[in-house]
């Protein structure tokens, strides 16, 4: 699969709702008023060993831009996040060490809030279609999936929207403005997705200039650079995932523009880098198996290496579980050289993860679509995805 381009969906910054977006007719931008009339206070948290201004939502979410976070997202101390090996734990904690989270066999699970509109419910219609048209990204409604995103109203009158960052859950959320055009809501499911920003990719500067004495005060984080992020291709302007050239602008000035000068629309469609990286970091029939076909999930399939270099959507073997690359961790798919039948959900029968309840060793539990289980020391093994 080609690379060029790749992954410019695995963006690093949050989408600022300061100056927004742009429906897919046109490439006007409008300047989003303030949720309330009093300016948010903005607190420091850390977000993958670097430091973002977001807001507390004082019910276990944080607010940075267009996106949100769990708590277990972020961290009040800088965290390592370099190369970690298959079968790594988890503190006890769920969910401290897993950052980001891929939606298990390249599904969205959905439901749609009886506050939608009809037109917010054929954009998001829409902007699924442009998902599933050209990449391997599907889209199913919530029957009993202990883990979904709820696609909300949010009542306000822009063409707007926030998204939660990869799987969270049953507290995954798209919230969206009355106005909400096709480009913003294919926009947000890339961060649903868990793609962030494309202007803060590490190579960025090798693209455009920042120019941060015209970014709105407290908005400055949001063009971060993030060193930790994945990036196997090349910085794309084109990304459904990049700022406009105005976005977050306190003077009417351009806070990025390309190194010869041209100004950034906001793109309502998504590019041919796009495509290639979510494709790499969903590969087509990513339910799980492995590369041989056959009864052993893991035929075909590499030994995990010390040191080499992984991409999200990667698999590898290791002391016999095949395991796939997320954003920031291995996810144990299953067991390798299966012979026999294997229930029809691992996880039917066990209550997802809270972070409210006390659990003791050999508890179970769901989370993000995987079955973990509490060991000894306090730390979760991931048992496999559920649905196998």
């Amino acid at each position: 699969m080609k690379t060029k381009n790749l992954i410019n969906l695995v963006k690093v910054t949050a989408l600022g709702l300061g100056l927004f977006i742009t429906s897919c007719s046109n490439e006007n931008f409008e300047e989003l008023p303030p949720e309330t009339s009093e300016t948010p206070e903005l607190i420091e948290k850390y977000f993958r060993g670097g430091l973002v201004e977001v807001e507390d939502l004082k019910n276990g979410m944080f607010k940075w831009g267009d996106i949100y976070f769990t708590e277990e997202q972020l961290q009040d101390e800088k965290t390592d996040f370099g190369p970690v090996e298959p079968g790594s734990g988890i503190d006890a904690k769920l969910g401290l060490a897993s950052g980001v989270r891929k939606w298990p066999n390249n599904t969205i699970i959905y439901v749609l809030d009886n506050s939608l509109t009809s037109n917010q419910r054929q954009v998001t219609f829409d902007s699924m279609e442009e998902w599933t048209s050209k990449t391997n990204i599907k889209f199913k409604e919530r029957t009993s999936e202990n883990y979904y995103v709820t696609i909300r109203n949010s009542g306000r009158q822009c063409n707007c929207a926030s998204a939660s960052l990869g799987v969270q859950g049953t507290r995954g959320t798209i919230n969206m403005g009355v106005r909400t055009g096709i480009g913003v809501m294919t926009h947000e499911i890339g961060h649903t997705l868990g793609y962030l920003h494309e202007q803060n990719r590490s190579d960025r500067n090798q693209y455009v200039q920042i120019f941060p004495e015209n970014i709105q005060d407290g908005a400055i984080s949001q063009f971060r650079v993030d060193n930790n992020s994945v990036n196997p291709g090349t910085f794309d302007v084109e990304s459904i995932m990049i700022y406009s050239s105005f976005t977050f602008s306190k003077n009417g000035q351009p806070v990025m523009l390309e190194l010869d000068g041209s100004r950034i629309p906001f793109r309502s469609r998504l590019s041919a880098g796009d495509i290639a990286g979510t494709n790499q970091l969903y590969p087509a029939g990513d339910g799980g198996g492995g590369g041989g076909g056959g009864t052993d999930i893991c035929a075909g399939v590499e030994e995990w290496v010390r040191g080499r270099q992984y991409n999200v959507g990667d698999k590898v073997t290791y002391q016999g579980f095949l395991y796939e690359r997320d954003f920031t961790r291995w996810n144990r798919i299953g067991e390798c050289e299966t012979t026999t039948p294997t229930p029809a959900d691992i996880c039917e029968g066990i209550a997802a993860y809270s972070r409210n309840r006390s659990y003791s060793p050999g508890d179970q539990v769901t989370y993000a679509g995987y079955l973990f289980e509490l060991q000894n020391n306090r730390r979760w093994s991931n048992l496999g995805r559920c649905g196998s």
